[in-house]
Parts: C-alpha cells; structure tokens; sequence
C-alpha cells in the first residue's frame, strides 16, 4: 500500500521543491502575491540558473524586514532588472483610476490600453535617468518619491 497525498503519486514534498525550485533556470521570475518569501541566497540561486528579471507582483516579494527596500531587495536590484511592485502591479488600481474618469470608452481594449500605456509611461521615466539594466527599482522608488513631494508640497 501506498500512501498518496491529495491523490497525487509521486509528488514531491514541500522541502524538496523548496530546495529545487530556485536552480531552475529561467530568464524573468514572477512572485504574484507572494510577501515576505525569498532570501538573497535564492535569488543568487535563480542568478545563476539565468535569471535576468524579477517583476515583483502584489507584496514585496523579499525576505526583509524593511518594508520597500530591504538588503535583499538591494541586492537583486544590484544585480538584475527588478521592475518593483507599484509598478508590476498598478493594474487594478489604474484600471478603476480610468474608470473613475469622465467620458472614458468601457471596453476591455481600451482598459488594458491604458493601464499597459501607465506602465510603459513609468518604465520609461525610469529610463530616462539611466538605461542601465540594474538599479531599476532603486530609480523608480526615488522617482516616485520625488513625485510625492512635488505634489504634495504645502503652497
């Protein structure tokens, strides 16, 4: 008799995924939602399976304390392109931004548009400062900060 789990044979256990998983090689890694979730070790792991982009989904996907930009996230910025979560993952939040505006078409088209055309937009004030493929998350946090004192300075 053999014992499966939730139906599955020979499926792997937690640990040894976990040990597996960041030597796989790929060229963009995408956390989604996950908070809190990889070490810098991990991410030295996936550098060197070919990693080239880390696009950050809803949380910050590092294991720092630091809430946006911790030493592990520092480092990855250091050392690969690593688009951060405000940008990765404005989608929904632009997507009722646009809703919200008067006169606007109510198409699908149209609401993918505009949020692909506000993430190119910051992609590339980002750019404009330095087109070097790392320190891309370091730019864009000082962009966005610059941008917040701007407009919220009192007149």
């Amino acid at each position: 008799y053999q014992r499966r789990v939730h139906g599955a044979k020979n499926m792997l256990s937690h640990e040894e995924v976990n040990a597996r998983i960041w030597d796989v090689p790929a060229e963009i890694f995408i956390p989604a939602a996950a908070s809190r979730l990889v070490e810098q070790e991990q991410v030295a792991r996936m550098k060197a399976a070919g990693l080239e982009l880390i696009a950050c989904g809803a949380n910050v996907p590092f294991k720092d304390s630091e809430i946006f930009f911790g030493p592990t996230a520092a480092w990855a910025d250091q050392q690969m392109a690593v688009i951060p979560d405000f940008m990765a993952n404005c989608g929904m939040a632009r997507a009722f931004a646009y809703l919200m505006g008067e006169g606007v078409e109510l198409t699908d088209h149209a609401i993918f548009e505009d949020t692909s055309n506000t993430i190119r937009r910051s992609l590339e004030r980002v750019h404009e400062v330095s087109d070097a493929k790392t320190g891309l998350t370091a730019r864009a946090l000082e962009l966005a900060l610059a941008q917040l004192v701007r407009e919220h300075r009192p007149r």
